[in-house]
């Protein structure tokens, strides 16, 4: 039995016998005759629905040169045919035919030969038959196959399941709509990337790691990060308005009132120039060629040949090629490969780099929460560019007076509105960013069975409460040790906590609750640590080398080792106040926290309100989009505020001193110590440093390691079971007592009676509950909450007490509840005798039919059998007799009386 090459007889069940040439049906394991193989198939096998091409099934008969009836009986004993069954059979003694039982062999015998068989012994032989149509039903003898024992191949099964889970290429009509997500719906990239996948390889968008000059695209990277540091120093010198214009969407009168402006982070721009240079090279690995043959503009390739010819004037080439693409329309229209109309959905190739960008590497597509940043800075690129190009164009054409000028003429290119490049960004932005913002994730955790919330199942590993309460004492004891004992020396240095005082309103620069005088004979002499090393003998030999003439050689080995343990604290200190203070700040905002108020606007973060030792955490996320920063307060527990309290007050002054002394000439080092409540040693720390301390402690703690993501993934459902989780702070929020101003809650808070709790930005009544959030949080770890400024002994974790419940009062007055009772009945009385009658009413009308029901169906009384009734009670004006009231009942619940009567019929 073979098939033929493409495998199409084994989809219908068929193979073909060789020797016999025609087919056999697999299943039935008879010969089809050929030419109603066909309807055998969708006839005798109609329940499988198989389809047979008919043409196909004719170009086979042919092409194989397959009999078109029923093969011949042979005429003589044979090998047996393959694909057909065997049996034991008798032969006819006179002739040889073949029969099944003796019965057969004697009705044969008697109608051909008139011979009985039944006193003979029939001889036995394996027999086949080709089908049991009349016209081939007839058995013939065969010599049977050898015996042979089937033994599939050791790999077969894992080789099946591989050809089982691989995916069917679909054409993009055959792909179930309902199957395909709303971002995907309304871009439609999965029919792109499936008509044209070879624009849609991530290889086209791989930056060489290591640069080749043999090789004219590894030097690409190099003259696109040249090109955008051109244009980027161009900001500053940029008149104010021209970039606002730049930087405003719309094509309006009314310009954006944040101009454009350089990255907070300097790694923000690097990605910009990392994603330009990909946008490059995908558009030089995809130029109209047999493999790409998706048309672009002539001058469009011919710059990108100029581009790849011209090394020496690539800036000027790059510069006109990416202008020359964001300044075209872009229309969908079909266009000619080899005599064939092609569509080309996406005639944009930029647009085409970012369908590429979000191409996983096993061909599926990314969601859309992943391309909204490929997206933002896209933008960036295209203002960046277009602001070049408002330069350029002032320089060479004298109609234009300014680069404002320049810009307004350009404005048709980066606004939405118009066809262009920046409008399909800006729309994708929009759309991607309102169908990620109202999908919920998935879910990536699950709480334990019977722990009443208290652990948590995250990637396969259990975070309890309890495992998250020793660490954060042990976190909390490692940091004591390492300040006590380590950088102070065990000296029994002393700070009253509780005295401590706070003017929540100075801005001036340079404030902070360690430079307020009222805090002096509080905090005592600032370099007092310094003093006592230089007052402590064997200190003064660790970390001095000699004195001459008044001049302190100090020990730069010793400095820096100190300084290295200071940093370490800051750091552990970074960590507590991620995991113990409540929600998770970004850690671009914590580590960027001011020590005190800054030339530059920016207020301190440490604060001391209402007895609470408080971090303002400045929200900069949203700052492009609204123009400020979003103050979020984290109230520190007790022993974390001790310790920071003690860090800056005495340790902080020596470590400017180690500066000094290490750094004298690094004027950005020394800034840090200023103005940085954080630092790393030299420089700031970034989110990978409070990361990779996270995993180190909780690897040992927790038994897995969690970062500062997983962090703010697992911390939530914590928090939100056993902390009250306060999710936002909802801006203009509005209150009675405002719109009884004719203000909003934001101007009211914001202009009239701000008090020294208002200084935050917050409103008065906003900011208890960014507190009690994490008081609530550090009672859920076990440590002494904030709240308490009490000394850096008294805070440990091991003087922490379960906070206690709060009950209802029990000395209210003593309520009459009989008194109750009868003023109520007495009140309700006419409306109760009202509503008796009309039960009474209705009794007598229910009474009658039920009695009428049950005569007829027993069939012996009358239906004007009279109805004996109760007899109603008469309601006067009088109270009613005890045993007659309606029944009242009392329920006290939280100090409130609800009083429930209803009346017994």
């Amino acid at each position: 039995l073979y098939d033929v090459e493409d495998g199409s007889l084994s989809q219908w069940g068929l193979r073909i016998n060789r020797r016999l040439r025609c087919f056999i049906c697999i299943d039935c394991q008879t010969v089809v005759c050929t030419s109603k193989a066909a309807k055998h198939i969708e006839v005798t096998h109609a329940v499988t629905k198989i389809q047979v091409d008919k043409d196909l099934l004719n170009s086979i008969i042919s092409k194989e040169n397959l009999i078109l009836e029923w093969p011949e009986k042979p005429t003589a004993i044979c090998p047996a045919y393959a694909g057909l069954p065997t049996a034991y059979g008798l032969l006819c003694p006179t002739c040889g035919e073949m029969f099944s039982t003796p019965k057969s062999v004697n009705k044969h015998s008697n109608e051909k030969h008139n011979v009985s068989t039944w006193n003979k012994v029939l001889e036995e032989a394996w027999m086949q038959r080709f089908s049991q149509h009349p016209l081939a039903k007839s058995w013939f003898p065969v010599y049977p196959f050898s015996a042979q024992s089937f033994n599939p191949p050791s790999d077969y099964l894992v080789t099946l399941r591989q050809q089982l889970d691989q995916r069917p290429a679909l054409d993009s009509d055959q792909i179930d709509v309902r199957h395909i997500n709303p971002w995907l719906i309304t871009t439609g990239w999965q029919t792109f990337t499936h008509d044209h996948s070879a624009y849609a390889q991530p290889i086209l968008i791989d930056i060489p790691q290591q640069p080749s000059h043999a090789n004219s695209l590894d030097l690409v990277r190099t003259f696109v990060y040249q090109y955008l540091e051109r244009a980027y120093i161009l900001i500053p010198r940029t008149s104010e308005i021209c970039r606002q214009i730049l930087n405003t969407d719309t094509l309006t009168d009314t310009f954006n009132h944040t101009p454009f402006h350089m990255h907070q982070d300097p790694s923000s721009f690097t990605n910009c120039q990392r994603l330009l240079t990909q946008l490059i090279l995908y558009l030089l690995r995809t130029r109209p060629s047999p493999t790409h043959p998706l048309p672009l503009p002539n001058t469009i390739v011919a710059l990108l040949d100029n581009l790849i010819q011209a090394l020496d004037t690539a800036s000027l080439t790059l510069h006109a090629l990416l202008v020359a693409i964001w300044t075209t329309e872009w229309i969908p229209s079909p266009f000619i490969l080899d005599g064939n109309v092609k569509e080309n959905p996406i005639p944009d190739p930029t647009v085409r780099f970012i369908v590429c960008t979000q191409m996983n590497q096993d061909g599926t597509l990314k969601d859309p929460r992943d391309v909204t940043g490929v997206l933002a800075k896209l933008t960036y690129c295209m203002r960046l560019v277009f602001l070049k190009q408002s330069w350029n164009l002032h320089s060479s054409d004298p109609h234009l007076s300014s680069v404002t000028a320049a810009a307004r003429s350009l404005r048709l290119w980066f606004t939405e509105g118009s066809e262009s490049t920046f409008h399909t960004i800006r729309t994708l932005q929009h759309r991607a960013s309102a169908i990620t913002m109202s999908t919920q994730n998935e879910p990536n955790m699950k709480w334990k069975d019977d722990s009443n919330f208290t652990s948590l199942i995250f990637k396969g590993h259990e975070v309890s409460l309890e495992k998250l309460a020793t660490q954060a004492a042990a976190l909390e004891d490692y940091s004591r040790q390492l300040l006590t004992e380590v950088l102070l020396f065990d000296h029994p240095f002393f700070i009253d906590i509780s005295q401590l005082k706070d003017d929540m309103g100075n801005s001036t620069p340079g404030y902070s609750l360690f430079t307020d005088r009222a805090n002096e004979p509080v905090l005592g002499f600032t370099d007092q640590l310094t003093q006592h090393i230089l007052d402590t003998p064997s200190l003064r030999s660790r970390f001095i080398l000699s004195t001459r003439d008044g001049e302190i050689q100090w020990n730069a080995i010793a400095l820096g080792a100190w300084l290295s343990n200071y940093a370490k604290l800051d750091l552990l200190c970074l960590v507590q106040v991620e995991m113990n203070c409540g929600a998770p700040p970004r850690t671009t905002e914590l580590t960027a926290m001011a020590r005190c108020n800054t030339l530059y606007g920016m207020l301190r973060a440490i604060r001391i309100i209402d007895g609470h030792v408080v971090l303002m955490r400045s929200y900069h996320k949203m700052r492009t989009a609204q123009g400020h920063d979003r103050v979020i307060p984290h109230s520190l527990n007790a022993a974390l505020a001790a310790l920071l309290i003690y860090k800056e007050a005495l340790c902080h002054p020596f470590a400017q001193l180690c500066v000094n002394v290490l750094y004298p000439n690094d004027r950005y080092v020394k800034s840090l110590y200023q103005n940085f409540l954080f630092i790393n040693h030299n420089k700031p720390f970034v989110g990978d440093d409070i990361t990779q301390e996270m995993r180190n402690w909780t690897k040992q703690y927790i038994g897995y390691e969690l970062g500062v993501r997983d962090w703010r993934q697992v911390s939530t459902p914590l928090r939100r079971q056993h902390a009250g989780l306060q999710e936002k702070w909802l801006e203009d929020q509005e209150t009675a007592d405002a719109a009884q101003a004719g203000h909003s809650h934001h101007v009211d808070h914001m202009r009239y009676g701000v008090t020294a709790r208002g200084s935050t930005s917050l409103a008065e009544d906003y900011l208890d509950p960014f507190l009690e959030t994490s008081v609530r949080w550090h009672a859920t770890l076990k440590l002494v909450p904030g709240g308490k400024l009490i000394s850096l002994d008294a805070a440990s974790h091991h003087n922490f007490q379960p906070p206690t419940r709060r009950h209802l009062s029990t000395n209210a007055g003593q309520i009459d509840v009989a008194a109750i009772v009868d003023a109520v009945a007495v009140k309700v009385q006419d409306q109760l005798a009202a509503l008796k009658q009309d039960l009474a009413t209705q009794a007598t009308a229910n009474h009658q039919a039920l009695l009428t029901s049950i005569s007829a169906l027993l069939g012996h009384a009358s239906p004007q059998l009279p109805v004996p009734l109760p007899e109603a009670v008469p309601i006067t004006g009088a109270l009613l007799p005890s045993d007659q009231r309606p029944r009242v009942v009392v329920s006290v619940q939280h100090g409130k009386f609800y009083l429930i009567y209803f009346l017994i019929a």
